[in-house]
């Protein structure tokens, strides 16, 4: 074999090495390419599947404010309740009387109609000790009332509580004046501050705009 076939047979080699190089440098690029494009893709994914979850939690905990400040009310009343029935002492015999220990009558608990029966009657007294100056915000009628139960802290029964001084609308609400918010949260037996932080007048100034 002479100088030039052996020189031919080294160019061959070298070509075939070459290609062979350029085949898995093309190979590494491509991949690495593809694993930054996938990468970026499950970003995205994960990122859109962390604002649903934040979204979903955002609405579980208003629903949970919304079903506590309905059922504040009734808690305290039960609590109340309770204590009045551990208050309660049997009455003495007289003096005068021998009465037997088998005859001595123990009162019994109060019964759930005597309870709301109490409940309404201190309901009906608060109202009469306390009024509304409609002159302030507005008169309204049932037949003229807005879903008040758009607004956050504002439940069925809160709504109802409303609906029984005569809050129907939320141009009412929205035109509360500091004093109009006191005596309604003592008309409704609601937290005191609660309208306020809620911000029920703000609330009810933007869905009457809808």
């Amino acid at each position: 074999m002479n100088a030039l076939e052996l020189f031919s047979f080294s160019d061959i080699w070298t070509s075939y090495v070459e290609i062979i190089v350029l085949m898995f440098s093309s190979f590494l690029i491509g991949y690495f390419a593809s694993l930054q494009l996938n990468a970026g893709k499950y970003k995205r994914r994960a990122r859109k599947l962390e604002k649903e979850v934040s979204k979903h939690k955002e609405a579980a905990a208003k629903d949970l404010d919304v079903i506590f400040t309905e059922i504040e009310p009734k808690i305290i009343e039960v609590i109340e309740n309770r204590e009045r029935m551990t208050q309660q002492k049997p009455v003495a015999p007289k003096p005068e009387k021998i009465v037997k220990p088998e005859t001595i009558a123990t009162p019994s608990p109060p019964s759930q109609q005597e309870i709301a029966a109490k409940a309404r009657e201190k309901y009906q007294t608060a109202l009469e000790k306390k009024e509304l100056n409609f002159d302030n915000f507005g008169y309204a009628s049932e037949s003229e009332r807005d879903d008040l139960t758009k607004i956050t802290g504002v439940g069925p029964y809160i709504e109802q509580k409303l609906n029984e001084i005569g809050i129907y609308t939320y141009d009412q609400l929205s035109r509360l004046a500091w004093e109009d918010i006191q005596t309604i949260t003592e008309l409704i037996d609601f937290f005191p501050g609660r309208m306020e932080r809620d911000n029920w007048v703000g609330q009810a100034e933007a869905l009457k705009q809808y």
